[in-house]
C-alpha cells in the first residue's frame, strides 16, 4: 500500500471529502487526488498538512502503509477521543468475536444506519 492509499483509507474512514481535507490540509482537491492515486508524492510540508488534518502522524500513516503493527501511542493518534468511549471499545470486542461472514452483516447493518440516521 502506498501513503496515498492509507491517505484515501483514513480520510474515508472519517467521512471528510477530497475538498474538505484538501481545505484542512492547506491544498486543492486536484492535488490530494493525485496524491491519494499515487500519481504525485505529496511534500514533506504537505504530508504533515494532511497528517495533521486527518488527525494522526505522519509516522503512523507510513506505518499502516508498510502494514506494521502499531503501538499503542501510534494507534492513539489514528483514533478520534470518541473512538475510546466505553461502547465504542464494547463494539470492537463484539465485532472481532464475530465470524467473517457476520463480521460483514454487521458492517452492512451499521452503514445502513449511519445513511438513515437523521442528519444533525
Amino acid at each position: 500500500m502506498h501513503i496515498g492509499q492509507v491517505i484515501r483509507v483514513l480520510r474515508t474512514e472519517r467521512g471528510a471529502t477530497l475538498e474538505s481535507l484538501a481545505f484542512e490540509a492547506g491544498t486543492d482537491a486536484s492535488n490530494l487526488s493525485r496524491i491519494e492515486r499515487g500519481v504525485q508524492q505529496p511534500t514533506e510540508d504537505g504530508l504533515k498538512a494532511i497528517a495533521g488534518a486527518l488527525g494522526t502522524s505522519v509516522a503512523a500513516m507510513y506505518a499502516l502503509a508498510e502494514g506494521k503493527q502499531l503501538t499503542g501511542d501510534e494507534v492513539a493518534g489514528l483514533l478520534r477521543p470518541e473512538d475510546m468511549g466505553r461502547e465504542a471499545i464494547q463494539m470492537r470486542r463484539y465485532f472481532r468475536s464475530l465470524t467473517p461472514e457476520y463480521q460483514k452483516l454487521a458492517l452492512e447493518l451499521v452503514k445502513t444506519l449511519a445513511r438513515t440516521q437523521p442528519k444533525i
